[in-house]
C-alpha cells in the first residue's frame, strides 16, 4: 500500500481548502492514511508533518504498523482532555493555524474542549475530504477486493447448498459462521442476513429462529474481509419446485441487475444506473417495491461512496468498486434480492463476484 502518495493527496486538498492541518477520527480513514487500525486514535495530518495520537494501550502496536507519521502517546485512562493537550502542542510545533476536523467523527463535547484548547486556531468542520480518496482504489486495495470477493462466494456456495427445509433462519447463520471460521476466513463487517419466506419482504431483516419451508424462497446476505477491505453479495434461492410467481419476480431482478451492470463506465452518472434498473422494474409494474437504492460503493467500509441511488450526485469513475443490488419486495409474500461487486475498469466494468452461482 503506498501510503505515502495517499498522504501527499489529502494535503494537496488541504492546500486547495485552505487549510494547515486535518484532525481524522475516523478509523477506517486512519487506517487508509497510516497502515494501522487506528481504534482510540485521531490522526492529524499537517503539512509539515503527521502524528498520531493514542494512549499507552496501542504503542507497542502502532510503532510497528505506522507509516510516515509519529506516534504520540497521550496518556490512558480519561484521555478527552489529555488529546486535546496533545493537539494544542502538536499545533503549535506544526505552526498550523487553520486546522480541520472531521464533523462526522468527533462528538459536541470533543468540538468544544478542542476550541477551548486551541483559543486563536481556526477550527472548521470537514465532511467527506478522505472518503473522497478512497472513491479510487489503488492496485493494491483492487487486489484486497478481489481476494475478499472471492472467500466471499466461497461462504456464499457453502450458504446456497446449506439451505434446505426445516432448518431454522438462525442455524443456516450458524453453519456459515462454522464454515468461515473452519476455512480460518473473515465475516465482512456487517451481520449476515438469512429472511425466508415471508421474512424476506424486509431488506436487512434480523436473522429469527423461523424454520425454512419448502417451496419458499430464502435471501442470504453476506461477505468476507482481506485485509481490511469487504465483499458483499446477496442470493436468493428458492428451494422445491419453483413456484411461477417467484420465477418472474427471480427474472425481473436479475435482467434489471444485469442492465445496470451493462451500463456501468467510467463518466456516467451513478443515479442514471440506478435509474435503468428502476426503469426496467418499473416497466414490469413493481417499481413501488423497489424500495432501496441501486447500490454503493465497497472497499474498508461495506458501505461507502460512491452512492448508486436516485439522488447520487457521484460520477463513475476507473478502479471505483461498486455494489448492484436491485430487489423486490413484497409484504406478505417475499423478496428478492441479487448482488453483486463490480470494478469500474477503462470502458465498462468486471463483475469479481462471478464466483458464486445464481
Amino acid at each position: 500500500m503506498n501510503y505515502l502518495q495517499r498522504q501527499h493527496k489529502l494535503k494537496k486538498l488541504l492546500d486547495s481548502n485552505h487549510l494547515d492541518a486535518l484532525l481524522i477520527r475516523k478509523k477506517q480513514n486512519i487506517a487508509y492514511l497510516t497502515g494501522i487500525r487506528g481504534d482510540d486514535s485521531i490522526l492529524l495530518i499537517s503539512k509539515k508533518k503527521n502524528y498520531l495520537i493514542t494512549d499507552s494501550r496501542y504503542k507497542e502496536e502502532y510503532k510497528k504498523g505506522l507509516k510516515n507519521c509519529s506516534l504520540e502517546i497521550a496518556g490512558s485512562g480519561e484521555t478527552g482532555h489529555i488529546i486535546s493537550y496533545a493537539i494544542e502542542a502538536i499545533a503549535k510545533k506544526t505552526r498550523s493555524r487553520r486546522i480541520g476536523f472531521e464533523s462526522n467523527n468527533f462528538s459536541h463535547a470533543a468540538y468544544a474542549g478542542l476550541k477551548k484548547r486551541l483559543k486563536r486556531r481556526a477550527l472548521r468542520p470537514v465532511t467527506g475530504m478522505v472518503e473522497s480518496l478512497r472513491m479510487i482504489k489503488d492496485k493494491d486495495e483492487i487486489a484486497c477486493i478481489r481476494k475478499a470477493c472471492q472467500d466471499g462466494c466461497e461462504i456464499m456456495n457453502y450458504g446456497v447448498r446449506s439451505a434446505r427445509p426445516l432448518l431454522r433462519e438462525s442455524e443456516l447463520r450458524q453453519r456459515i459462521e462454522s464454515y468461515i471460521a473452519k476455512k480460518n476466513l473473515k465475516r465482512a463487517d456487517f451481520e449476515i442476513i438469512i429472511a425466508s419466506g415471508r421474512n424476506a419482504s424486509m431488506p436487512h431483516a434480523s436473522c429469527s429462529s423461523r424454520k425454512i419451508r419448502k417451496r419458499e424462497m430464502v435471501v442470504i446476505d453476506l461477505g468476507a474481509m482481506n485485509y481490511g477491505y469487504n465483499s458483499d453479495l446477496t442470493r436468493t434461492v428458492f428451494l422445491g419446485k419453483i413456484d411461477r410467481t417467484y420465477s418472474r419476480i427471480y427474472s425481473i431482478v436479475k435482467h434489471a441487475q444485469k442492465k445496470a451492470i451493462e451500463a456501468i463506465r467510467p463518466g456516467i452518472k451513478a443515479s442514471y444506473i440506478d435509474h435503468i434498473s428502476r426503469q426496467y422494474i418499473s416497466l414490469k409494474g413493481l417499481g413501488k417495491y423497489f424500495i432501496h437504492s441501486l447500490g454503493h460503493g465497497i472497499g474498508l467500509e461495506a458501505h461507502e461512496g460512491p452512492r448508486l441511488s436516485k439522488k447520487s450526485k457521484d460520477i463513475l469513475k476507473k478502479n471505483m468498486t461498486v455494489t448492484v443490488e436491485p430487489g423486490i419486495y413484497i409484504p406478505g409474500w417475499g423478496g428478492v434480492r441479487i448482488e453483486d461487486v463490480a470494478l469500474v475498469t477503462n470502458k465498462g466494468c468486471e463483475v469479481l463476484t462471478k464466483g458464486s452461482r445464481k
